[in-house]
């Protein structure tokens, strides 16, 4: 079997460098894109800076260390709706315009029926920090979600 290597080490370094320009240019054109500022994370069907109501965050141990792939669940209980979203690699997670749902609905957003939740093999939480205004039933709501190792 004839490796790739094996052709680039025995050409000629005209040809060498021609192969490497043409295996960059391969992998950059086909690389997906990516954004420094995290856009795709941010993806939402939402009307661009006018979220009705999102959730956002982060989950974390207790020793503060980020817990990536923790499914967080906002559920609303009038109307009964649930939006299940997993955490990144560094513990971030935001759901859905929750509140476009449930304006779609014919219902106002009540964040007192509003409830955050967190979901990690062999963890249980602990604690969650609310950092929006009081009764904030529009726009970005962050929730800060802490969890624990169970005991055995």
């Amino acid at each position: 079997m004839v490796f790739l290597r094996d052709i680039v080490v025995a050409a000629s370094p005209i040809l060498r460098r021609a192969l490497w320009r043409l295996i960059s240019f391969a992998v950059c054109f086909l690389a997906t894109p990516t954004w420094s500022n995290g856009d795709l994370f941010f993806e939402a069907l939402e009307v661009p800076g006018h979220p009705e109501y999102v959730v956002f965050g982060n989950v974390k141990d207790a020793h503060r260390g980020y817990v990536s792939n923790a499914a967080v669940t906002v559920s609303v209980q009038k109307p009964r709706l649930a939006y299940t979203s997993d955490t990144d690699i560094l513990g971030r997670f935001r759901s859905l315009d929750i509140g476009r749902a449930i304006r779609g609905l014919g219902y106002e957003v009540d964040p007192a029926i509003i409830e955050v939740s967190v979901t990690y093999p062999r963890y249980h939480e602990v604690s969650r920090i609310y950092r929006g205004r009081y009764r904030q039933n529009k726009g970005a709501v962050e929730w800060n979600l802490v969890l624990d190792k169970n005991s055995k």
